[in-house]
């Protein structure tokens, strides 16, 4: 039987002209904080951004990543 998985995905607000390193950085960071304590995170992907309010200080990520069981293997 197959490892169980499942793809999220999530958005990040941060400061306009952030390095995609560092909001790839950041987006993995927060999806281990989502994922419960039996899961491990896998294949983080950003998927782009766009301006967030009116000021343009800051731009909203978009990204999703792979859940899967702890000890399990990416599909």
């Amino acid at each position: 039987m197959p490892d169980q998985s499942n793809v999220r995905h999530d958005t990040i607000v941060v400061s306009e002209g952030m390095h995609p390193a560092q909001v790839q950085a950041l987006a993995e960071r927060k999806a281990h904080s989502q994922a419960a304590n039996d899961e491990m995170v896998v294949h983080v992907h950003l998927h782009g951004a766009r301006p967030v309010g009116d000021e343009g200080t800051e731009v909203e990520w978009r990204y999703s990543y792979q859940v899967i069981p702890a000890g399990g293997s990416a599909v």
